[in-house]
């Protein structure tokens, strides 16, 4: 028992652990315990006006009023509340320690008042409950900061044996009787621990029982039943006789009783054992279910936390791609616009993927390209006239749609020349025209530098 008892401990740790969070449980008992060494530390007042400290007054004479009633036990110590019936000759009386009423009871229980023998006794308490299977490791102190979630508890006892040793039973006492009605209906529905034990406890009404003063001779009532009980003294039946023989059967049926609740005691042990095993067993499958879903969360956490990267980084590249894209779009209008100008482009811009000046070729600090020289003499360009007659005639150069120049025997197989379907030297025109229509690249430079192929050929 004690093995299945440090094995649950340490379930019980471990579900408070796995099973709520982490180090929740463990907070939750950290604070337990420094409430409970707080609770042992306080020094304890007893408490006055208590259910323990009320009294029964009976057979008192309807002539008996309040003043004289409370004088009755105002000697004894403080009184407090009060209630006096004289029509039914009797009252209640609370006073303020429980030694202050066990002295009223002891001086007045049987004296005389007004013609009257007075009986004193403590009031039965409908406020007070027994509770049971408790664990052998409740105090007076945990059992009453546990029934206090249901009312006020004037007391709370741990009953013990000659060796003080835990009964598993313990009695509680509440200020009021809806408290304890509550305590009554609350721990018998449910399942209500104490410990890290599973085993729940139970509540039943406490039966009231006088075992100080018991029954006195003076208050029997001596009517014919006890005259009829009294005829005989006590004494033993003589073997074989009458008496003897049924007195026999009378100990046959106790002693029948007693093995039935012996039996009856060791079944439950049994049910109770074979239960523990397997609560161990449901405890440790209890514990690995709640380990794998604890691993299970953090793999989904851990999941979640890859796919929140991965998707940060896909918007990171796309807004990179997005800031290049709209750089080179930028870069091309702005070498657009300055072909617009009729410049060159990459001239005057450092950034430029064309043409660069001397600073981007040699390093920078250099002037730039001078512009192209005259096309020299002799081109076929002597005279203004010459030029109209290029423009004019796209297909001859010279007036001879055969001839290239004034080179004799010029007699080409084609009539495009060297320059296939195109008529002659004619194309070149037409690709000069295009050029000038697509955004000002036919300019001076373009013109001489065709030139110059011509004159190659």
């Amino acid at each position: 028992m004690q093995g299945n008892k440090s094995n649950q401990d340490q379930g019980q740790q471990s579900q408070g652990q796995h099973g709520q969070g982490g180090g929740g449980g463990n907070f939750r008992q950290n604070e337990f315990q420094m409430n409970m060494s707080a609770h042992d530390a306080a020094p304890r007042e007893p408490k006055k006006f208590t259910g323990r400290c009320r009294l029964f007054v009976g057979n008192v004479t309807s002539e008996t009023s309040d003043e004289e009633f409370k004088n009755l036990f105002s000697k004894f110590g403080e009184t407090g509340e009060m209630f006096l019936n004289g029509s039914k000759g009797f009252g209640f009386i609370r006073l303020d320690y429980r030694h202050n009423a066990e002295a009223a009871k002891a001086a007045l229980d049987g004296s005389q008042h007004k013609g009257r023998t007075l009986r004193v006794r403590f009031s039965n308490q409908g406020s007070a409950i027994k509770i049971k299977n408790l664990s052998p490791f409740v105090s007076n102190e945990l059992l009453e900061m546990a029934m206090q979630q249901f009312g006020d508890v004037e007391r709370a006892v741990v009953v013990v044996d000659d060796r003080g040793r835990s009964t598993g039973e313990g009695i509680v006492e509440f200020a009021r009787k809806p408290g304890a009605q509550q305590a009554l209906k609350r721990i018998n529905d449910g399942v209500f621990l104490m410990t890290s034990s599973q085993r729940p406890i139970s509540a039943e009404n406490l039966e009231a029982k006088d075992e100080d003063d018991g029954l006195s001779e003076k208050f029997l009532p001596r009517n014919q039943q006890y005259q009829a009980e009294r005829e005989k003294e006590p004494r033993f039946a003589p073997p074989g006789s009458f008496e003897y023989r049924f007195g026999l059967k009378y100990r046959e049926i106790d002693e029948l009783e007693k093995q039935q609740i012996e039996r009856v005691k060791q079944e439950m042990d049994q049910q109770r054992m074979k239960l523990e095993h397997e609560m161990e067993g449901a405890m440790f499958d209890f514990q690995a279910e709640q380990i794998r879903a604890d691993l299970l969360r953090q793999q989904e956490e851990l999941r979640r936390l890859e796919e929140m990267k991965t998707e940060k980084m896909r918007r990171r590249q796309e807004y990179d791609f997005r800031m290049d894209d709209e750089q080179r779009l930028n870069m091309m209008d702005d070498d657009r616009q300055h072909m617009m100008r009729g410049g060159r482009p990459g001239m005057d811009q450092p950034g430029g993927n064309m043409l660069r000046g001397d600073n981007q070729r040699g390093g920078g600090g250099g002037a730039p390209l001078p512009p192209p020289p005259a096309p020299p003499a002799g081109m076929g360009f002597d005279s203004p006239s010459d030029q109209n007659r290029f423009d004019s005639n796209p297909g001859n150069f010279g007036g001879n749609p055969s001839n290239f120049g004034n080179h004799p025997g010029g007699n080409m197989p084609n009539q495009g020349g060297m320059f296939g379907n195109n008529r002659n030297m004619g194309g070149m025109g037409n690709r000069n025209d295009r050029r000038r229509d697509m955004g000002g690249m036919g300019g001076p430079r373009d013109d001489y530098g065709e030139m110059k192929r011509m004159r190659r050929f």
